[in-house]
């Protein structure tokens, strides 16, 4: 008895479909809510959101106005989440590594006096509320979530930033006064001493 071989074609399966990922923008997407250049980008896995690109902008240098600065997040779908302005910027970064094991995002600033600390806290729907400071009215360098006259130490052994935060008491007087410090440390849900 001779078998014989017969090709069929290939049965179809359940239909398939694969999606493209969706880059992440190279640019902010224009009128998004931040006024000047982009000076650099970082990008974090954001738990809810997937990879989130964070701009960082300065507006120009000008001697008459102070520069100010702002922080973009843009989500890898697209989406815009609400622009963080910082005021009065010498200086904006990122922090190296931008996160730690917290998940956290560190940028560092100076708003013309001292170095300050932006901790990008991952919620969701977005970022927590920086808390700018409500005595501060019109101010943004100051606030719950961003640590003024501040810096940042680490990462350490377990890959983890210690913001240390110092105050000048300013008795007699801020140039004669005694200046402490106090470090905090991610317990899960904010930076505590």
């Amino acid at each position: 008895m001779i078998l014989s071989s017969v090709s069929t074609p290939p049965t179809p399966s359940a239909s398939t479909t694969t999606v493209a990922p969706v880059a992440l923008p190279s640019e902010p997407p224009p009128n998004a809510g931040c006024d000047g250049v982009v000076i650099s980008h970082s990008d974090l896995e954001h738990p809810t959101l997937g990879t989130v690109r964070v701009f960082l902008f300065l507006t120009s240098v000008s001697a008459e106005v102070n520069r100010q600065g702002c922080v973009l997040p843009v989500a890898r779908s697209g989406k815009v989440l609400p622009a963080i302005p910082i005021d009065g910027e010498e200086r904006l970064g990122f922090a190296n590594p931008a996160t730690d094991a917290t998940g956290n995002m560190f940028i560092t600033y100076n708003p013309g006096r001292y170095d300050g600390v932006l901790v990008l806290i991952p919620d969701a729907i977005g970022f927590e509320d920086i808390g700018w400071d409500p005595d501060m009215s019109g101010t943004h360098y100051m606030g719950k979530h961003a640590y003024y006259y501040a810096e940042l130490v680490g990462p350490d052994s377990s890959d983890q930033y210690t913001i240390r935060q110092s105050h000048n008491d300013c008795t007699p007087s801020c140039a004669n006064g005694n200046t402490t410090s106090k470090d905090l440390r991610w317990n899960g849900s904010d930076y505590v001493a």
